[in-house]
């Protein structure tokens, strides 16, 4: 959340000057903690940066009963072929029921919305994979649905469950290609708890473990930086997703944190 857009395109060109690969944006509408802080529309702006960057990008997390299941196939189909392929959904039942009223969503249980996401998420994977699709849910129905373009990845972008819970971890293990487990930089080994149930459903197969993590960059030496990112790496985590607080010195704390990026990517 920062004062406007131009900060925020901005921290993203900075972001790829540093040497990050890829960059995610929050899906959230309300702004607080900020004056006039500034919330755009997530995959709106992920196209703009997509454009103008060589980063892959993704949703942190895209909470999926905002949008229809085959409006999103087609958002993110058409972002991965003006990207040529850097795209990627990161995917969640969403959690902030003021936002969800405020904006006109029905909020439902806990169990409703995670229903409601797995569902949508099998949807979108047929969608992406079939042609003339007819799926009948609880939640969504589609008749000879078919998606032109194609996805430009194949089979189709990647799929990353972001939520932390046992029912979205075991479905993310057996449906999709990745999990981004939300946990502080100094909380490997609670992360490596969460893993080790994936790691029994997962079967083997190829999968992308990653790690969303954010911390005040004023508050943690790079030193310490260094070893906690070291540690995830030993414990199997392919991918690092960092938010540094506050937002409204995103650009200044990017300059900060660009020895470690360039460490790593020796």
């Amino acid at each position: 959340v920062t004062a406007s857009i131009e900060y925020i395109y901005k921290c993203a060109l900075r972001a790829e000057e540093v040497g990050f690969d890829g960059l995610t944006h929050e899906d959230h509408f309300i702004v607080k903690g900020v004056g006039a802080g500034c919330r755009p529309e997530c995959w709106t702006f992920l196209s703009a940066i997509a454009m103008v960057t060589r980063l892959k990008v993704g949703s942190l997390v895209t909470c999926i009963p905002y949008r229809p299941p085959t409006l999103l196939a087609k958002i993110i189909t058409t972002l991965d072929h003006l990207s040529k392929g850097r795209v990627v959904l990161i995917y969640g039942a969403g959690w902030w029921k003021e936002e969800f009223e405020s904006f006109g969503y029905t909020w439902e249980p806990d169990k409703i919305r995670v229903d409601r996401t797995l569902e949508a998420i099998r949807l979108i994977k047929r969608l992406w994979t079939e042609e003339n699709v007819t799926f009948e849910g609880k939640f969504y129905r589609v008749k000879n649905c078919t998606l032109y373009p194609r996805p430009y990845q194949k089979p189709h972008p990647p799929i990353i469950c972001g939520g932390k819970g046992k029912r979205m971890r075991i479905f993310a293990a057996k449906h999709v290609d990745g999990w981004m487990g939300p946990f502080s930089i100094d909380a490997v080994d609670e992360y490596l708890e969460n893993k080790e149930l994936i790691d029994k459903y997962v079967g083997g197969r190829k999968f992308i473990y990653g790690l969303a993590t954010r911390f005040r960059m004023d508050e943690i030496s790079q030193e310490d930086l260094k070893y906690w990112i070291k540690k995830y790496i030993e414990i199997g985590v392919d991918v690092i997703d960092i938010r540094m607080d506050p937002d409204t010195e995103n650009l200044r704390l990017l300059d900060k944190i660009a020895p470690v990026i360039r460490y790593f990517k020796k």
